[in-house]
């Protein structure tokens, strides 16, 4: 696994937050810093959204929802 890579774009290294927690590649300090990042790149993306600077790419719902499932599987990684 390509960390850099994982850093820059967690979604296209590993489609959904929960591939990237299944993943053995990874360790799980790994695991958070990537989840961490991914985070803040929806955050980013929401305030975009938000002040109608995204015309195009995921729908904000979309967006709201992927944050959640990041956040879920930040909690899980955090519990072990």
């Amino acid at each position: 696994m390509d960390l850099d890579r994982a850093m820059k774009n967690p979604g296209s290294a590993f489609g959904t937050p929960e591939a990237l927690y299944e993943s053995s590649a990874l360790t799980a300090e790994q695991k958070r810093a990537v989840l961490l990042q991914w985070k803040d790149q929806l955050r980013q993306l929401q305030a975009a959204d938000d002040e109608g600077m995204n015309k195009s790419g995921p729908a904000a719902g979309t967006t709201a929802e992927l944050l959640a499932r990041v956040t879920s599987t930040l909690c899980r990684i955090d519990a072990e």
